[in-house]
């Protein structure tokens, strides 16, 4: 992947809460997740991403994934595991 890309994706949960998720969500699929409610950086099966809380707003961006994977279907998963898929 030569280009980074970032999702970009309203919050309307407490950052706590959305952290606290992810780091259990992140463990229990063995995948590294280190970051508190302003930043921090997930790793794991192909993917190396972080992320950046401004306000209302998660930012993040993605440094690699696997070939194979479509963005759209990165992103699909990246909005269902912050519960904000669009549908």
């Amino acid at each position: 992947m030569k280009t980074p890309k970032s999702i970009q994706i309203e919050i309307f949960d407490h950052p706590d809460e959305l952290i606290t998720k992810a780091k259990e969500t992140a463990q229990k699929y063995g995948v590294h997740f280190l970051g508190d409610t302003d930043q921090g950086v997930i790793r794991g099966f192909g993917f190396k991403a972080d992320y950046l809380f401004q306000e209302n707003v998660l930012t993040i961006t993605v440094f690699r994934k696997p070939a194979f994977l479509p963005w759209t279907t990165v992103e699909e998963k990246v909005r269902a595991l912050v519960n904000m898929d669009p549908g």
